[in-house]
């Protein structure tokens, strides 16, 4: 009984102590009204970064229109690139570890074509170990750390549009 009270303060220490070190978990990103509407050009928006862009913007209360609509500001992906690059090689002279690098570079104008934000990148990696005896597994792998990556550029594409004034 008295151990389960001592467990509980401490809980209850470390709770106050992680609440008054500024620590939150990451919300809704605020952004400026002339945002509200959005137009995304340059990036197929159906699959990979570009769904998750315009699944995060939705869920920020952005409205992301599907074509060009006078007034609404317009995001455009000048760069999207990704590449797997080779960190170690064994002895057997094989891949054994790999690097994903992300990187997108944008802009954003308003409804009149003024520019917001000048072209700007941000970027992203992951590192892996491979295993040549489980291609199948490390490929999964992959991919979910691409997904990951992608998650990581919207979130700091976000993070910049909510700077512009």
């Amino acid at each position: 009984m008295m151990n389960r009270n001592v467990s509980n303060v401490l809980v209850g220490l470390l709770l106050l102590l992680i609440a008054g070190c500024g620590f939150h978990l990451r919300g809704a990103v605020v952004l400026p009204e002339s945002l509200q509407s959005i137009y995304v050009q340059g990036i197929d928006i159906t699959q990979g970064l570009g769904e998750e862009l315009v699944q995060s913007l939705g869920d920020n209360d952005v409205n992301v229109v599907h074509s060009y609509q006078e007034g609404s500001a317009v995001l455009t992906v000048l760069e999207n690139k990704y590449e797997r690059r080779v960190l170690s090689v064994g002895s057997d002279a094989k891949a054994s570890e790999y690097s994903l690098y992300g990187l997108v570079q944008f802009k954003v104008t308003d409804g009149e074509g003024s520019i917001l934000s000048e072209a700007q990148a941000v970027e992203a990696m992951r590192d892996y170990q491979f295993d040549q005896t489980q291609v199948l597994g490390k490929s999964e792998e992959e991919d979910l750390l691409r997904e990951d990556l992608n998650r990581q550029l919207v979130q700091s594409i976000l993070r910049r549009l909510s700077a512009i004034k």
